[in-house]
């Protein structure tokens, strides 16, 4: 008996009945692909139902993530998953196909299903075409983590974990998963041993997020409540969101468009480039801040630290994470400085 085996009929009901066909029902535009599975132990057109489960599980989960990451700064985030990344990711699985096992696949057009977070494209570090889905966001991720630059921003660690996770989605190893566009002239992705040896290597090179303190211009991002981007004086920005256990959403709203100095968290590019600051704290720039005006990276660690005399020789042990709660208060700049000689 086969109960745990779809063939192309049962599939297609299957997924019809259990899948939300919201996009359907609205008429949302939708780009079609192709996931191949070639190297699977079962016969040609056929599927173990577990596999099937698995692959859709990290197709989507990876899908979630970059989308979140390049809308929000942050691949993951605590709370109710929002509606425009429901939309984003709800796929439509429309066949099974023979010749090596072959998923039909529809999937909505991110201007559509998430416009609003996608509409500050000034404030967006890597653009979606106007005909972009998430899964050609996946794609991008993935031809990403074959550069050794590691300037990427279309990855983070918990993208690149989803990405690891197909590598366990079958039984067997070997098998070969490729996402073909249909119809279109962009790319899609193929993950193998290979891929996934490379991703893993990304990973190992995320720096750990670090302490910092920075100043520039807060702007807001709209449609993303508690969230920021600080305009830094040379032309650079850094996103930013509140620590929510020290910060709430009302306390950005009388600092939009002025000079700010944050302290917080910042996460890494693998480059060792700053992609994102956890806001602890956030108040008006004063007289002074301005040595804070310059983006943080792994190499700028210890710099902060280096401006205090005392602290110089025991750089490898310090964490400005220290400093937080007391500067910057009512005494300028000059004064701190002064008592720490």
């Amino acid at each position: 008996m086969q109960e745990d085996l779809f063939n192309s009929k049962g599939f297609v009901t299957g997924c019809i009945v259990t899948l939300n066909h919201w996009m359907k029902g609205i008429g949302m535009t939708t780009s079609s692909y192709l996931l191949r599975l070639d190297g699977l132990s079962d016969p040609q057109g056929q599927i173990k139902a577990n596999d099937l489960r698995k692959v859709l599980e990290s197709l989507v989960l990876s899908a979630e993530r970059i989308t979140r990451l390049l809308a929000t700064g942050e691949g993951i985030a605590s709370g109710a998953k929002p509606a425009w990344l429901e939309n984003s990711v709800d796929f439509t699985i429309t066949g099974l196909k023979a010749g090596s096992t072959v998923l039909e696949i529809e999937a909505p057009l991110l201007m559509e299903a998430a416009k609003d977070q996608f509409s500050q494209k000034d404030l967006l570090r890597h653009i979606p075409a106007d005909d972009d889905t998430a899964l050609d966001l996946v794609a991008s991720a993935i031809e990403e983590t074959r550069m050794v630059d590691g300037s990427s921003d279309l990855y983070d660690s918990s993208v690149l974990e989803s990405l690891l996770s197909f590598e366990k989605a079958t039984r067997n190893p070997d098998v070969t998963i490729e996402l073909v566009p249909k119809n279109r002239t962009r790319s899609g992705f193929v993950l193998s041993k290979t891929s996934y040896s490379q991703i893993a290597e990304r990973k190992k090179e995320l720096p750990e997020p670090r302490a910092f303190v920075v100043t520039g211009n807060l702007d807001e991002i709209k449609h993303s409540a508690g969230r920021f981007c600080l305009n830094l004086p040379m032309g650079q920005r850094l996103w930013g969101k509140i620590h929510h256990e020290f910060l709430s959403e009302e306390s950005l709203r009388p600092l939009w468009g002025t000079n700010v100095t944050v302290e917080g968290l910042v996460h890494f590019k693998a480059n060792g480039q700053a992609r994102l600051i956890v806001a602890r704290k956030l108040s008006p720039q004063t007289e002074g801040d301005e040595i804070f005006a310059e983006l943080p990276s792994v190499e700028r660690i210890y710099n902060q630290s280096e401006m205090f005399n005392d602290l110089g020789s025991h750089k490898d042990k310090i964490d400005p994470m220290a400093l937080w709660g007391t500067w910057p208060g009512n005494e300028p700049i000059e004064e701190l400085l002064a008592e720490l000689d």
